[in-house]
């Protein structure tokens, strides 16, 4: 006699709230399996697609973030925006403005009753103009010193990923990057000056390479190619001569970076390593896992 079989249903309510499972995360080793239709109770689906499956259960593509290559272009272009955002911005605000050096030469001068207010005037319009230039150099060196920190990781980011990918040299250069993605591109392999969003990634370069060298030659890529960039594109440089002094970097063009370069690193992997760089914006356990864990910590904090 055939016995028939039974599902069997799991009821999460019998679960710890504060556990992962009540939510429909179940982990087994080490990964995380999730029931969608409970987890959906909680959290929207990220998209439809995991819904489509001959399993019970929703298992990941990847287990962490970084194991796509597009995120790690972008964890670490958050990572930069972040202490930009928390510490570089927040120190600037903090430097003393010629304005505010103007005003408080202007009020000194008035409270020790020695000058009157016309001369107080003068007095502080002095101080403005003294601190003018001492300003700006600090304010374009803090510019000029992140960004070219930034870039510097970026650099870091793409000999990292291409060695773990097979690059087997021990330098690295943009040419050889461009190089190796071609040769993971197949046919139809084409250059990264031929990607739709090459030019965020190359000027943040020629900026870069400018600030580094501080040459003609890196001065007329940067002027030929992105004139925006040069407070001045008519006047001459001379080699040796401060790239700050001729250079247009600023807050908007940093954060414009931020925003931007990464379209080129996900067009990158995309077009050369075949990456889905929809699904790596979810499709990974710590994504979820994430998830329950700041809906039971919020949860905790009203108990």
């Amino acid at each position: 006699m055939n016995k028939k079989k039974t599902k069997v249903i799991r009821n999460y309510e019998n679960e710890d709230t504060m556990s992962y499972e009540y939510y429909g995360i179940l982990m087994k080793n080490d990964r995380a399996r999730i029931d969608t239709k409970r987890y959906g109770k909680f959290f929207p689906i990220s998209d439809k697609k995991i819904e489509h499956r001959h399993s019970v259960y929703y298992l990941p593509s990847k287990v962490h973030s970084n194991d796509y290559i597009c995120n790690v272009f972008r964890n670490t272009v958050s990572t930069f925006k972040q202490i930009w955002i928390d510490e570089y911005s927040n120190a600037i605000n903090d430097i003393k403005t010629p304005a505010q050096a103007k005003e408080n030469a202007r009020f000194n001068s008035i409270v020790d009753g020695i000058f009157d207010p016309e001369e107080a005037e003068v007095i502080g319009l002095i101080c403005e103009i003294k601190r003018n230039g001492r300003y700006n150099m600090i304010i374009k060196s803090m510019y000029a010193q992140f960004f070219h920190q930034f870039m510097s990781e970026i650099d870091a980011s793409c000999f990292r990923v291409i060695g773990l990918l097979g690059y087997k040299k021990d330098y690295f250069t943009r040419k050889e990057f461009d190089i190796f993605i071609k040769t993971k591109q197949g046919k139809n392999s084409i250059s990264f000056i031929q990607f739709n969003n090459y030019g965020v990634y190359d000027e943040a370069y020629c900026v870069r390479n400018f600030l580094k060298h501080n040459s003609i030659k890196a001065y007329q890529v940067l002027k030929n190619n992105y004139p925006n960039r040069i407070y001045n594109p008519k006047n001459t440089y001379k080699n040796g001569q401060s790239a700050l002094s001729v250079l247009k970097i600023d807050e908007r063009y940093i954060r414009n970076c931020f925003d931007h370069i990464c379209d080129f690193f996900d067009e990158v992997c995309e077009r050369g390593l075949k990456e889905n760089i929809s699904d790596a914006a979810w499709d990974y356990d710590d994504y979820f896992v994430q998830n329950v864990k700041e809906e039971i910590n919020a949860n905790d904090c009203f108990f």
